[in-house]
């Protein structure tokens, strides 16, 4: 659970967090520290572009801050297994979040989403999406809200995400094809 949960907001972390900090003697007998873990909090509205290089983290709290925004970036946290973004301002997810395939669980309660991108269909290891409290459209409501939300919602944006992208291509194969006709040879 977060430290410091919004008054009036649940917090949506679902498991206790243990910290441990390591001893003098064993800084001085040279143990290396691993953190696969990291929560920022403190109502921060940017976050350091040097976190998205921390490739090591397996989990990433970032809930009950003011961010509006998730940068593309995130997608070099390919390790990723949890990550919290409840409790915040976020408007829109960045396309790229789809790339954290090794993501299990996703939290993104209490936001601004509107929308998600069809991106979120590749997450074929996510077994939870909190979605509660975000002004969805009733398109994606409605299949969420569906037994087996989760694994609905991905396959319905896994298809949807398919469709898009065949259409990107024939649009693309439309362009090489016009300017493969239009070429005149002279001799």
């Amino acid at each position: 659970m977060s430290r410091t949960p919004k008054e009036g907001k649940e917090s949506k972390s679902h498991r206790v967090r243990t910290h441990t900090i390591m001893g003098q003697e064993e800084v001085g007998a040279g143990k290396k520290s691993f953190w696969p873990e990291l929560e920022i909090t403190g109502n921060i509205r940017n976050i350091s572009p040097a976190v998205w290089s921390l490739q090591h983290l397996t989990s990433l709290y970032l809930n009950d801050n003011c961010l509006s925004r998730i940068p593309a970036e995130i997608a070099r946290l390919e390790h990723l297994m949890y990550l919290d973004l409840s409790c915040n301002k976020i408007r829109s997810l960045p396309a790229e979040i789809g790339e954290l395939t090794r993501l299990r669980e996703l939290l993104l309660n209490n936001n601004q989403l509107r929308v998600l991108p069809y991106e979120i269909g590749k997450l074929f290891n996510l077994q939870n999406i909190g979605l509660k409290g975000n002004p969805l459209t009733m398109e994606i409501q409605a299949v969420y809200s569906d037994s087996n939300g989760t694994l609905k919602l991905l396959s319905y944006m896994l298809d949807n995400l398919a469709v898009t992208s065949t259409r990107s291509l024939l649009l693309s194969g439309r362009l090489i094809e016009s300017r493969v006709t239009s070429v005149s040879v002279s001799l």
